[in-house]
């Protein structure tokens, strides 16, 4: 019995399955009594003594009939109203009662299998491979147009022309990556104006008066209730445009990035209204007072500024201004975000070093050298863009060593002594425990998010309570906790930050909740080691850990680096206070450096990444010193938080049923073979075909590969249809290419007296063909579905190919190594026995049980 209870729409090349497995009523063409029938023989009459179909699944009746001197059956490439056009079977009538209960019944019942490392997924509701997500077309697809290329005199001008093209591409990459950067950094800003110089500040003042004039003290309620409302409006504004205008805007967007780079297809993960969803959407929820960061979703608007760039035009615009035409296909679009991923990395963070590492630890599955120097190149561009617009807004025209989005500032004391290493490993330990407590609690928020808000309204309503219930219990904290210090001890807070301390005073409660969050940061680096009481700072760390896990999932743009980061350094802060207490005789102690390791030890164990975000933080800082300890606390968090679970990205992408291939195989797979992983149910063509017949496939299929053979025959042993010689592959964009320019012949050997002659320059750009159904192409007489096509120039002659006995670790490196969509297995004598695609080999996951481990084989689901 198959694995696999529902079809798999990403398998390029296999065929859906009958209505009775997967409740699908087969509602097209090939039911109708009507339309033309022909048999794939040159005359239009059906063989002699062709007999009535018959109910059995398996049974055929088909004959043998004569086409080009050699014995063809009539399904191999017939439409005939007896059979499926896929396969040639019979088809099996649809029952609709019983789809559901098929569906189910499979899910549940026990699988034999001779393999004990595998555990079969008993409930595909708890985790399952999505089959909505379609993998990018990463490899070249080197046919006869594209070799004749080479031999045009302008080839050599065109290579030269296209090199320069890339490294033009990347710089006005990095340059509007930069733009949007400081776009959302200025909006922040003037939003902080409006709330402090304007809002609290006169309303402060205000309640200072009735105070003075003797009136009721309970104005400061008016100043949280406003405060409130004003945080709910600007959260509101980032709600309405991810829940109404783009979803796949909410949230950081690093997981959808991961995923685009790692080579799924994601919908509209880089399109032009992501983008400004994002970029408007994370200035208004940062500005709102919500637990998030904005320098995540600079990721995200990076990849997508670099997706519209690279391809010089707007889908959401309907506009295209006509350059870079050579980049619009997917490895090089793939391999442009990667750069805008890298830009944006190095637009919040100032770390243009910091970002090429993040593209190649987190994002990229392949890699070559001339992508790392154009990453870097990218990287540089966009950091000192920032800094130029950010030092002009800030009244530093001219000044290029500004820090990026966050600026953490510079540390005064550098020093560390080597008795404090075990400290910083202890740091380390309890970030790995709180990170992989706050991955699970946020799944299972966001479990719970998927169970019970599932309407629009519902979802627009929770970010509005979380708005609320922020701010409110920031007012609570500072009404609670009685931490008021002078202003003078720590100079960066002023009497703004007053709330219901003295006149001459400010809260240090305050300090922490109200301020942006990369202030916060920056506070609790440097500021004076009496600035803050070391229960504030528990108490602080506390409740916005419990925020953030809140926050990080609602419908709005969200980063966590920087509440991470926030957290963090707050509880590492009041370690270095502690120990400050406990061994007073000993110098070197700054409560500032253990606030550094705290940070880094949050955001390590919940993310887990280790050398990039050693580069980013020494980056940000300004300062190699503290890259030993940094690289020690991260390689502990990352260490201890992965005997728990896995990183909050990587969790939220396997809630998602993404399938991303990691680094390494599965463990416990060797003895996993081809044979077991692959599809055996092929739609397959052969050289030449019928109009007819192609279009029929096209139609009744979502696949987006085939295989090319040298010719289809009957099974004698089983249902399906027996393959010959694998001689390559054709994407479902050229054949609907082919079938657009009408470059198909009356005469068999589908070139003489063709309307149309294929060139190179007819595939270059196949984005159209992707979303063009085939009522568009007008195939609608007689003459046109008996001509034939002759798919030789076209097809990808050399496809990888891997034989039965092909191990899983060995397939799974091709495709994460070589980028691959699709993997044909043939026999010793390189006939076609299965396709193995993306989601075929991403089902398999290792799980560790009391220090062992197994292999589990999910379920692809067409549900998620």
């Amino acid at each position: 019995m198959s694995r696999r209870n529902i079809e798999l729409s990403d398998g390029p090349f296999q065929h859906k399955r009958s209505s009775l497995c997967t409740g699908r009523s087969r509602t097209n063409s090939l039911t109708s009594p009507t339309r033309h029938v022909h048999y794939g023989t040159m005359d239009d009459s059906p063989p002699v003594g062709t007999p009535m179909p018959n109910t059995s699944f398996y049974h055929r009746a088909h004959r043998l009939v004569p086409s080009h001197g050699r014995q063809r059956t009539v399904s191999a490439s017939s439409i005939d109203v007896y059979e499926d056009p896929v396969t040639g079977m019979d088809r099996v009538a649809s029952n609709s009662s019983m789809h559901t209960y098929q569906r189910g019944h499979r899910a549940s019942e026990p699988i034999i299998d001779t393999q004990p490392l595998i555990r079969q997924q008993s409930s595909p509701a708890k985790e399952t491979i999505s089959s909505k997500f379609e993998s990018l077309d990463y490899e070249v697809c080197e046919n006869e147009l594209y070799r004749k290329e080479e031999f045009k005199e302008s080839y050599q001008v065109g290579l030269w022309r296209i090199s320069r093209n890339r490294w033009i591409a990347c710089f006005f990459i990095g340059i509007f990556t930069a733009l949007v950067a400081s776009a959302i950094d200025i909006l922040v800003t003037i939003s902080k104006q409006i709330k402090f110089d304007y809002i609290l500040k006169g309303l402060i003042l205000s309640c200072d008066h009735n105070l003075e004039m003797g009136e009721s003290a309970n104005c400061m309620w008016t100043v949280e209730l406003v405060w409130i409302i004003y945080n709910c409006a600007l959260v509101g504004i980032a709600a309405f445009l991810v829940i109404w205008i783009s979803p796949i805007a909410g949230g950081s967007g690093i997981p959808q990035i991961k995923c685009y780079l790692n080579g799924v297809a994601i919908p509209d993960v880089v399109k032009l209204k992501t983008l400004i969803a994002k970029a408007i959407g994370v200035s208004c929820a940062v500005g709102g007072g919500l637990c998030a960061g904005k320098e995540g979703p600079m990721i995200h608007s990076g990849g997508c500024v670099a997706a519209g760039i690279s391809q010089g035009r707007s889908t959401t615009l309907g506009l295209d201004f006509g350059f870079f035409k050579e980049f619009r296909n997917d490895r090089d679009k793939r391999d442009f975000v990667a750069a805008g991923a890298a830009a944006g990395v190095s637009a919040a963070f100032g770390a243009p070093i910091g970002g090429v590492l993040f593209a190649l630890e987190e994002g990229a599955s392949f890699w070559n050298q001339n992508l790392t120097w154009r990453l870097f190149f990218t990287s540089m561009i966009s950091s000192f863009t920032v800094s130029s617009v950010l030092a002009w807004w800030y009244g530093k025209a001219g000044w290029l060593s500004w820090t990026g989005l966050a600026n953490f500032g510079v540390f005064e004391n550098k020093n560390y002594n080597i008795f404090e290493i075990p400290f910083f490993l202890a740091i380390g330990v309890i970030g790995g425990v709180s990170g992989a407590a706050f991955n699970a609690l946020n799944v299972r928020i966001a479990k719970f998010r998927i169970k019970y808000v599932h309407t629009k309204r519902q979802r627009f309503m929770e970010a509005l309570i979380v708005a609320a219930m922020s701010g409110f219990f920031g007012f609570l904290t500072i009404f609670m906790v009685d931490d008021c210090q002078p202003v003078g001890v720590n100079p960066n807070n002023t009497e703004v930050m007053q709330m219901w301390c003295k006149k001459g005073e400010y809260s240090a409660v305050a300090n922490l909740f109200f301020h942006n969050p990369e202030e916060g940061v920056k506070s609790l680096f440097h500021a004076p080691i009496n600035s803050f009481r070391p229960w504030t700072l528990l108490i602080f760390a506390t409740e916005y850990f419990f925020l953030t896990a809140w926050t990080f999932g609602v419908s709005v743009p969200s980063g966590i680096f920087i509440p991470m980061l926030l957290t963090g350094a707050a509880w590492g802060r009041f370690i270095g206070i502690s120990l400050s207490k406990i061994v007073p005789g000993v110098t070197g102690i700054d409560p500032g450096k253990y606030a550094l390791a705290g940070a880094a030890a949050q955001l390590g164990g919940s993310v887990r990444m280790t050398i990039s975000l050693t580069a980013i933080i020494m980056e940000a800082t300004k300062d190699i010193t503290f890259g030993l300890p940094i690289m020690l606390v991260l390689m502990t968090t990352k260490f201890v938080g992965d005997l728990f679970n896995e990183g909050v990205y990587d969790s939220l992408i396997d809630m998602q049923g993404i399938p991303v291939l990691g680094w390494h195989p599965p463990k416990m797979s060797r003895n996993i073979n081809a044979q077991q992983v692959m599809r055996k149910d092929v739609v397959a063509f052969e050289r030449r075909e019928r109009v007819g017949r192609i279009k029929e496939v096209l139609e009744v299929t979502s696949h987006h590969g085939f295989p090319v053979v040298d010719r289809i025959e009957e099974s004698m042993t089983g249902p399906l249809p027996d393959y010959g010689v694998l001689q390559g592959v054709i994407l479902r964009s050229q054949l609907m290419r082919i079938l657009e320019r009408r470059a198909f012949s009356i005469h068999p050997d589908g070139r003489t007296g063709s309307a149309y002659h294929l060139t190179h320059e007819d595939f270059v750009d196949d984005t159209d063909c992707k979303t063009k159904s085939m009522a568009d192409l007008g195939l609608t007489s007689g003459e046109d579905l008996m001509s034939w096509v002759d798919l030789s120039p076209v097809l990808h002659p050399h496809p990888h190919r891997v034989p039965l006995n092909a191990s899983l670790p060995f397939i799974y490196k091709l495709f994460r190594g070589l980028g691959l969509r699709y993997l044909m297995v043939v026999n010793d004598e390189n006939r076609l026995r299965g396709v193995i695609t993306r989601k075929d080999v991403a089902r398999y996951r290792d799980h560790r049980s009391k220090n062992r481990y197994r292999l589990r084989e999910l379920l692809i689901s067409e549900d998620n």
